[in-house]
């Protein structure tokens, strides 16, 4: 059975996958351009390559976060300044990045709620 501890990174999978709709539903229904040049490029190729790229580095990048996590728990003496400034920068880097996910989100549904 799956808990919450064995799925990797859910607010970036969620907040992930939200960019990824968000932006799919601003292109190919409401004519939105994606500012991003290297995924700009993809959306000429199709939705289905544009999906596949799109969700595989949201899973591997919250997998990537998830592991480090694992790993860090496991292997550090947790009483140590290095274990306790890892932990800091690895939650900062996660809650960062999650937080950009969100704000592209946020734009997002921005372009798409103008369009109408």
């Amino acid at each position: 059975m799956l808990s919450v501890k064995s799925v990797p990174s859910p607010a970036m999978v969620l907040s992930g996958t939200l960019d990824w709709l968000t932006t799919v539903v601003g292109i190919f229904f409401f004519g939105a351009v994606e500012s991003n040049p290297f995924m700009a490029g993809l959306t000429n190729n199709g939705l289905l390559t544009f999906t596949v790229i799109k969700l595989t580095i949201t899973l591997v990048v919250a997998f990537l976060f998830h592991k480090a996590d694992k790993t860090l728990l496991a292997e550090m003496d947790k009483k140590s300044r290095s274990f306790t400034f890892s932990r800091i920068t690895l939650k900062a880097a996660y809650i960062i990045s999650t937080a950009l996910l969100i704000a592209a989100v946020l734009n997002n549904l921005t372009v798409v709620i103008g369009a109408f």
